[in-house]
């Protein structure tokens, strides 16, 4: 065992280890399980900030156990405070070198379920589900699986990046459009256009209990993609008022709202919605979604596209160990417009995968889908029938730390396939931003 030599800035030694020197720096040698030792008497005797700086000198330790335990320690001490940024970072640092280290799997759970984040919750339990729990640990975790109905009463999140994008208004690359009368020329807003914008993702939410089992569930959302040319500024706003309440061994959530699309400073679309949701375990490792929806669209530029749109959809998510996991997803809409050109059918499959190497999570995602029109339109020489694609691959980097965030990149590809040539496009972009560390 490698001897740890610590500088504590105490006016008083820790009972029964021997000190040097004088005034009011105390230099300490010993052992790492003696410094360990020392650190518990410390806290016993409520002297917590020469604890913490005995534990952050043994995260430097050569020893894997010395190093994890110590963090461990350190985590619950922010998590006794309610700091729960530190105490999530403490716990992936050893999560990112003792991936099997199930206990701090599920307190990081724990945290992340503080700070609102139940799905990460749910899937680092899944994923300490996934290994092998002893008895004491699998307790807890089928008692907090338990506890996450009783979640935080309010919570919100936000994402920024920056967002380089090959056709920002996913258009033609063609500078004609055939139909039935001849071509006719494209102008620049019609053709793929490049750019650098701002993405911006957040939500709120507001949760009233109602009951032990039941409560009222208050959102509201806005999302965003901001470019210097305003005139493909796209931007979604949305709130939703509903009940959480038991349903077929999982939570349901029925909710009424509203939604509003704007696009290049113009309201494009408003539209009131009715949603289904409900989740559920399938086993200790995986997760089944599933949901309905309904909305009533007026398009404020074009009233033949007003009309109501139905959609479905189930997920099913698997850890399939304590560092990776996958999730697949189904899903129809059909869209009931006034001129049955604008009437539409669509069928999607997406699937997601992710796999953490050390500190380094790389994710990867595709998913295709097929859209046909019920008529033609009269302009155009068919009806529209469409095969889209996308594919994306990112990567964090939880070496990389700031204030509790890490950087993320991801890039992707889409490419849509149409026999109207304005609706055949394909578009390289990309995601630069930053990620909570844990």
């Amino acid at each position: 065992m490698l001897e740890a030599l610590v500088l504590a800035l105490a006016a008083a030694p820790v009972p029964d280890q021997p000190v040097q020197g004088s005034g009011e720096d105390i230099e300490i040698a010993a052992t790492s399980r003696e410094l360990l030792a020392m650190a518990t008497r410390a806290v016993l005797a409520q002297q917590e900030d020469l604890a913490i700086t005995m534990l952050e000198a043994l995260t430097k330790d050569p020893e894997l156990a010395i190093r994890n335990e110590a963090r461990f320690r350190l985590a619950m001490l922010a998590m006794r405070h309610r700091d729960w940024m530190r105490a999530g970072l403490y716990l992936r640092a050893i999560l990112d070198e003792e991936p099997t280290a199930q206990r701090a799997r599920v307190e990081l759970a724990r945290v992340q379920a503080e700070l609102g984040d139940h799905e990460a919750a749910r899937r680092s339990l899944r994923e300490a589900q996934a290994g092998e729990l002893p008895p004491n640990v699998a307790r807890v975790v089928e008692r907090f699986s338990a506890a996450l109905r009783d979640r935080k009463p309010v919570g919100a999140t936000l994402q920024l990046a920056i967002a380089p994008d090959s056709n920002v208004n996913r258009a033609t690359r063609s500078d004609t459009l055939g139909t039935v009368i001849g071509d006719f020329d494209l102008d620049e807003d019609a053709q793929e256009t490049s750019g650098i914008g701002l993405s911006v993702k957040t939500e709120a939410y507001y949760r009233l209990q109602l009951s032990s089992a039941t409560s009222l569930l208050a959102r509201a959302g806005f999302s965003g993609n901001f470019y210097r040319t305003s005139r493909f500024d796209d931007m979604v706003g949305f709130a939703s008022l509903g009940p959480e309440f038991p349903f077929r061994r999982g939570r349901a959530n029925l909710s009424l709202g509203a939604r509003r699309r704007w696009f290049g400073g113009e309201t494009y679309a408003d539209a009131l919605t009715a949603n289904f949701d409900w989740q559920g375990a399938a086993g200790p490792r995986a997760q089944i979604r599933a949901g309905l929806g309904y909305a009533r669209t007026d398009n404020r530029l074009n009233d033949s596209q007003d009309g109501d749109e139905f959609s479905a959809f189930a997920s099913y998510e698997r850890a399939l160990s304590t560092r990776s996991g996958v999730s697949v997803t189904i899903g129809g809409m059909r869209q009931l417009a006034k001129d049955p050109a604008y009437s539409l059918a669509s069928l999607q499959l997406s699937a997601t995968g992710w796999r953490e190497f050390g500190s380094t999570t790389l994710f990867a995602s595709a998913s295709y889908q097929h859209l046909e029109a019920d008529e033609r339109l009269a302009i155009y020489p068919e009806r529209r029938r469409e095969d889209f694609a996308r594919v994306s691959l990112g990567i964090t980097n939880r070496k990389i730390e700031w204030q509790g965030f890490s950087p993320l990149v991801r890039v992707a590809f889409e490419k849509n396939w149409s026999p109207i040539e304005v609706y055949s496009f394909d578009r390289w972009s990309g995601e630069f931003g930053v990620v909570r560390a844990f």
